[in-house]
C-alpha cells in the first residue's frame, strides 16, 4: 500500500466526515483523487491505475460498496491507526 492508496481511503473517509449521508460514488472518488494529485507531475494516468487501486482496497476488505463506497472497520484502522473504536 502506497500513499495513493492511503489517499483513496482518506477521500472516502473525508466524504463521510463532511456530513454527506450517502456513500461516495466511484466517479466522485476518481474526481477527488485527480483534484488532489494534480500538482504531482510525476504521476501519469497509467501509473495511477485508480480502478486497480480501488479493486485492491475492496479485495483487502478496506472499503466496501453499498450503494457507493465506504470504509470498513479495517479501512478506518488502516487510515486512522488505533484511534478508531468500534
Amino acid at each position: 500500500m502506497d500513499k495513493y492508496d492511503i489517499l483513496l481511503l482518506d477521500i472516502v473517509h473525508n466524504y463521510k466526515e463532511n456530513g454527506l449521508k450517502m456513500n461516495i460514488s466511484l466517479s466522485q472518488m476518481e474526481e477527488n483523487f485527480w483534484k488532489r494529485i494534480e500538482s504531482e507531475e510525476s504521476l501519469s494516468l497509467s501509473q495511477a491505475r485508480i480502478g486497480e487501486r480501488i479493486t485492491r482496497l475492496y479485495l483487502e476488505n478496506l472499503v466496501e460498496n453499498k450503494g457507493g463506497y465506504c470504509l470498513t472497520k479495517k479501512g478506518r484502522v488502516t487510515l486512522l491507526g488505533d484511534t478508531v473504536t468500534a
